[in-house]
């Protein structure tokens, strides 16, 4: 759970770097996951710290793993919420697949004639 100091919720991060300390406060969080889904975490959601650690690598020595509640968190969608009308995106991928439809029906349709 978040730690809160003068009304306001936050997480603890506290980064090493070849013994050097740094201590910082951020409120609000976002974390990809591994299927790409993307966690945007804030207020109560934020855990209460994170420790990182950097410096020489050894191998294996240094992990960082992000832990939450995926049920808790808020996510965003596969795809897009559909608004109930074509999206413009769409609409361009729509006319782009008809060009490319008639560029390759022009082309095997003169291919066609010039075997003839």
């Amino acid at each position: 759970m978040a730690l809160e100091a003068g009304g306001h919720r936050f997480c603890k991060v506290m980064h090493t770097e070849n013994g050097r300390s740094w201590t910082r406060r951020i409120h609000t969080m976002t974390v990809q996951a591994a299927d790409g889904r993307v966690h945007h975490l804030e207020g109560r959601d934020l855990p209460d710290a994170i420790s990182l650690y950097a410096g020489i690598s050894y191998r294996g020595a240094h992990v960082a793993e992000v832990l939450l509640s995926p049920k808790e968190a808020q996510a965003s969608p596969w795809l897009p919420v559909a608004s109930g009308w074509i999206s413009k995106r769409d609409a361009f991928f729509l006319v782009l697949g008809f060009f490319f439809f008639s560029l390759v029906q022009f082309l095997a349709e003169a291919t066609a004639l010039a075997l003839m």
